[in-house]
């Protein structure tokens, strides 16, 4: 007896131990929350204005924020428990719907059942025979089974329902949707009572075969009745579930404007050296809206409820709106400083005009780029990650596109110590030709031949440039031939008035005309002049044709490449030259020599 009582006190102090065990802990973490809502400052209006809230939250140091960040987590915990209460209360009044169309679908099978029967049974009275009796029989048992199968779809309907009265939070949840509308209200408690009617009504009617043709007619319009009812319930409850969608709207709304001020506490936080990113992972657990496809009715009241609440549909429009005021702002304000740049830095003549371009066009992409940022935190979307991970990347970019940045760096040499500039005749890495356009990866050269030529930097400022147009006077020079006949001196003289009438030689620095050297077959008289850069060409395919008509009236003569071939007798005499197919002469093997006696 002794060791019974024992073992009956043992067991009532394990289960109090672990009563004890499951209590403790929820009424401390219940505690908790309650001392970091008292203790917190910024919680008592969950509605503050964020500006606001940023300047109270200025002078709170970390452990202060971390009671304030706990206080607003239980007050998003809690709203986030109200909404998804109500979600719960919508996938329950589906079901509810759902049983009970089913049960009016069934009331239909049966009153057609029952007409059938009824019919039936009239031309078995004409008839007589048995077997017409048989059928009649066997339609009343079908009709019995629809209207058995009806009171059981009833009495699912009517379990769906006891189902959420008896779970208080979602019943919490229907009434706080439609205590603003007392009729909804007293429409949600009359459906419910209809359905119990219903119930055993159909009860009443099914407990028994239907072959009297009178109590037919009144188990037809027993059914008729129930059959209303039901369609009267449906409606009331599919009011009832708007409401609770419609309140979930605000539900939602609640949530997003807590979670707004609950990020700008955990920024604040983290300024200060608080670790924030388990608190940021809830809020992106609970964020956003899910919609169920299969209810449409519920779809289409979710997504014009968001589109009309102040903190969905409205607040997101208003931010592209933004986004887009911004980035349009930004272009127009980049042309225009563009504009006003490229004006002023003609100010500079000594800058060249590839480095004028290169400011303006990065002044005008960076300004671009600025806007693409504001753009970006108007949508509510940090660009701190973002920026993070373009640091982390690159080193991978930097890799991948080493070549490219090798272009890059080379560019900006070539911007910086200006070698050439747009418009110049320069011949590089093979290629000659006008420069078209400079950036930092390229540079662009249109040949002679009208061909358009894109040089990667690093080829140009890997190789020796050529710039013929660098400076504004350039040399023209001119080899002049004339025969071993003609006068040196006269030819000078020619040709030192032509460069001093010329209108495009210049005066200083003056021509240069002298003997350059004795050639082969003739004397060639060196020529150089000066003219501006813009008129080199012109000067030099004029002077060039002058030349030529004035030595053709001063009887100077340009000879063209000559050669004396002697041929000795004996030679002649040792191999006589053979005629050709046409009469030429064949293999000759002559001995040939210049005037002064070398052989060739």
């Amino acid at each position: 007896m002794i060791r019974y009582r024992q073992k009956k006190i043992n067991i009532l102090f394990g289960s109090l131990l672990m009563v004890g065990a499951w209590w403790l802990p929820v009424q401390a973490k219940q505690t908790t929350n309650n001392l970091a809502l008292e203790k917190a400052v910024t919680t008592d209006d969950p509605t503050i204005p964020i500006e606001e809230l940023e300047l109270m939250l200025k002078p709170l140091t970390k452990d202060e924020l971390d009671g304030e960040a706990e206080a607003w987590m239980f007050l998003l915990k809690t709203k986030v428990k109200e909404l998804s209460d109500a979600e719960i209360a919508v996938k329950r009044k589906n079901r509810e719907l759902e049983q009970t169309k089913e049960a009016v679908d069934a009331l239909e099978d049966a009153k057609e059942a029952l007409e059938e029967a009824t019919d039936t049974k009239q031309k078995t009275e004409t008839d007589g025979s048995a077997k017409d009796r048989l059928k009649a029989l066997e339609a009343a048992q079908e009709a019995q089974e629809a209207l058995e199968k009806a009171q059981e779809s009833v009495e699912e309907a009517v379990k769906e329902e006891e189902k959420t009265k008896q779970d208080q939070t979602l019943q919490g949840a229907i009434d706080k949707a439609v205590e603003g509308t007392e009729q909804e209200k007293d429409k949600a408690k009359t459906s419910n009572q209809d359905v119990a009617k219903v119930q055993d009504k159909i009860g009443t009617i099914s407990n028994k075969i239907v072959t009297d043709e009178q109590e037919q007619k009144k188990t037809g319009q027993g059914i008729d009745k129930a059959k209303h009812d039901l369609e009267e319930a449906v409606e009331a409850k599919t009011e009832v579930k708007k409401q609770v969608l419609v309140n979930m709207t605000t539900l939602r709304e609640e949530r997003t404007a807590l979670s707004d001020r609950f990020e700008v506490v955990l920024e604040e936080l983290e300024t200060k050296g608080g670790d924030v990113e388990l608190y940021n992972k809830y809020i992106d657990a609970i964020s956003g809206i899910k919609v169920d496809v299969t209810d449409t009715e519920g779809t289409w009241i979710t997504i014009v409820g968001w589109l009309q609440s102040k903190e969905g549909g409205l607040r997101w429009a208003n931010n592209i709106g933004k986004f887009l005021g911004i980035v349009v702002g930004f272009s127009i304000l980049s042309l225009i400083i563009g504009k006003v740049l490229e004006k002023s830095l003609w100010m500079f003549p000594n800058m060249s005009a590839m480095l004028r371009q290169f400011v303006v066009r990065i002044t005008r992409q960076g300004l671009f780029l600025v806007g693409i940022l504001l753009g970006i935190t108007a949508l509510e979307v940090s660009i701190g990650p973002l920026m993070a991970m373009i640091g982390a990347a690159g080193f991978v970019v930097a890799f991948a596109f080493q070549n490219t940045l090798g272009n890059f760096a080379n560019g900006l040499m070539i911007l910086l110590y200006k070698p050439f500039d747009v418009g110049d005749m320069i011949e590089v890495a093979g290629v000659k030709g006008t420069v078209k356009d400079v950036n930092l990866v390229c540079t662009t050269i249109n040949t002679l031949e009208n061909k358009i030529i894109i040089v990667p930097n690093n080829s140009i400022w890997g190789n020796v440039i050529a710039n013929e147009t660098s400076s504004s006077v350039r040399a023209m020079f001119i080899t002049v031939r004339i025969s071993y006949s003609n006068s040196i001196t006269q030819a000078i003289q020619v040709l030192k008035d032509i460069a001093n009438t010329h209108p495009l030689v210049l005066k200083d620095p003056g021509p240069w005309i002298d003997t350059g050297e004795l050639a082969e077959y003739a004397v060639n008289i060196w020529f150089m002049a000066y003219t501006k850069k813009e008129d080199y060409w012109t000067a030099y395919c004029d002077i060039s044709r002058i030349i030529k008509e004035r030595f053709e009236q001063e009887g100077i003569v340009i000879p063209l490449p000559q050669q004396e071939i002697y041929i000795s007798e004996a030679m002649a005499k040792q191999d006589l030259p053979r005629a050709g197919s046409h009469g030429q002469i064949a293999n000759p093997k002559p001995h040939s020599s210049f005037p002064n006696g070398k052989t060739a």
